[in-house]
């Protein structure tokens, strides 16, 4: 991990966010069986958004938050693309071919592509163990797309890289996000971006008009948690944090949702995890932590020796 000191409270709220967001997955899988991934989102989104919106007008005010919204619409727009609406409209697509606990480690690979984009857009540098882990994640997350085969008439295969596709886009995000923070309040970013997602959401999901959708009690039960917890709360508690902290430090917990997602996917769906892919997620995680911790343990080792 990075050598930068985390409170209790932020390691506490790096936890609760990666549990919820752990938590997602199991529940987007069953909230696929009401409703189509795009409207899925579009629906959870819109709660989400509409609630943080509220809270954004009631903690600073009508003429404020029309203030922060005018002055970078720009990159909140963005933001909303990049961070919510393509990523999870891609990722319930995917999961709809997909397990959730595959998935979840797939999304864990997102900051191997954070590291990568670290180096070119924050000009951080990208030394040897970097290098090494970025390579051994890479090769973990191309076994795991295809541990089916490469056949792009696998729905298997198929859904693996949507995933794929959702994890670099919130890699894009949390640079731009890092950037954002150093501009405006947690709150005023993830409310304002979040909603805005919700709307191209919203646009997107027409293409799945006659597709069945209905809402028992178990449905409105999953979009509430969707949207309260993993849609709201994870990310503002994320957003709290890396607006102190350096993005490929905190991206580092990223990597433990699979772990949560994997225990609530088993308890909940009955998934069965083979043998296969806990080799292949370990590839991953292990590349991930040697990318982040390698050259945090150097520093540590130069400042002592000093």
């Amino acid at each position: 991990m990075s050598d930068e000191k985390y409170s209790p409270l932020a390691i506490t709220s790096l936890l609760l966010a990666v549990i919820m967001w752990g938590a997602s997955f199991p529940m987007l899988k069953l909230g696929l069986a009401y409703m189509p991934p795009v409207t899925l989102a579009a629906v959870r989104y819109s709660i989400a958004g509409l609630i943080l919106v509220v809270i954004i007008f009631a903690r600073f005010g009508t003429k404020e938050s029309l203030r922060e919204l005018k002055g970078d619409w720009k990159m909140l727009v963005i933001l909303g693309l990049v961070g919510i609406a393509l990523p999870n409209a891609t990722l319930n697509i995917g999961l709809q071919f997909t397990t959730a606990s595959v998935s979840s480690i797939l999304q864990a690979s997102g900051p191997v592509f954070t590291v990568a984009l670290a180096v070119i857009f924050l000009k951080e540098r990208l030394g040897g163990a970097k290098v090494a882990g970025t390579i051994l994640a890479i090769i973990g997350t191309v076994l795991l797309i295809c541990q089916d085969g490469i056949d792009i008439g696998n729905s298997t295969f198929i859904g693996n890289m949507f995933v794929i596709v959702s994890a670099v886009s919130y890699s894009i995000s949390g640079v731009i996000t890092k950037r954002a923070l150093e501009r405006h309040h947690p709150l005023v970013v993830t409310g304002w971006y979040i909603a805005i997602g919700s709307l191209f959401l919203c646009l997107f999901s027409p293409i799945e008009v006659g597709e069945p959708i209905s809402f028992p009690p178990d449905m409105i039960a999953i979009l509430l948690f969707l949207a309260i917890f993993p849609g709201c709360l994870a990310f503002l508690l994320y957003n709290y944090v890396l607006r102190k902290k350096q993005l490929s430090s905190v991206a580092f917990f990223v990597y433990l949702i699979p772990i949560f997602s994997t225990i609530i996917s088993m308890i909940v769906l009955g998934e069965i995890v083979t043998a296969e892919t806990v080799l292949f997620a370990s590839l991953v995680i292990a590349g991930v932590a040697i990318a982040q911790y390698g050259p945090a343990r150097l520093r540590r080792e130069a400042r002592d020796a000093g």
